[in-house]
């Protein structure tokens, strides 16, 4: 039976047998999730804004303004996590909140001048070597993957968890919740 080898020799991973497809997807998942935390904290560190913030700042400034409803399916986060994301953004004066003239209930987010500047110079919230390779790859090969990934999330039965569209870690989770 052959082996895989693991790429970077230097990580920690296990040699997997080809037939064992469950494990060589759940070894190429952590690896996604570790690169994902490594590009999260660079991008943190940067910019002081976690993925899911500049997501939800991208969406803003593109988009906005919208409610807070709006903004919860576009970015298939949980309304009281993305209450948490605009607190931080506010506090750092990229939006601001206006209650809805016609129904107080309805909070509607613009981003503010400052927010549109980091929308701009800001880098994509997909790591820049998964950006750029992507570009590179025939359109047909970006939606196979694209669909590919879905059905893996369909498989897992994940479609009604809560996830941004950039994986985030449980530490950049908890301070955006």
């Amino acid at each position: 039976m052959s082996m895989e080898k693991p790429k970077n020799e230097d990580e920690d991973y296990i040699s997997i047998p080809n037939s064992r497809f469950d494990l060589q997807i759940l070894q190429s998942l952590r690896r996604i999730i570790r690169a994902i935390d490594i590009y999260s904290r660079k991008l943190k560190a940067s910019y002081q804004l976690t993925a899911p913030q500049l997501i939800c700042l991208l969406i803003i400034v593109g988009d906005g303004p919208l409610n807070t409803t709006s903004l919860s399916k576009k970015v298939f986060l949980n309304p009281s996590t993305i209450v948490g994301i605009l607190d931080r953004l506010e506090a750092r004066k990229l939006i601001i909140r206006n209650r809805n003239e016609k129904d107080r209930r309805i909070v509607n987010v613009s981003a503010t001048e400052e927010g549109h500047q980091i929308a701009q110079t800001a880098p994509s919230p997909l790591q820049d070597n998964l950006a750029e390779s992507l570009k590179k790859l025939p359109e047909l090969e970006q939606a196979t993957i694209a669909l590919s990934l879905k059905r893996v999330v369909d498989l897992m039965e994940a479609k009604q968890l809560d996830a941004s569209p950039i994986l985030a870690t449980s530490e950049f989770n908890s301070e955006d919740q």
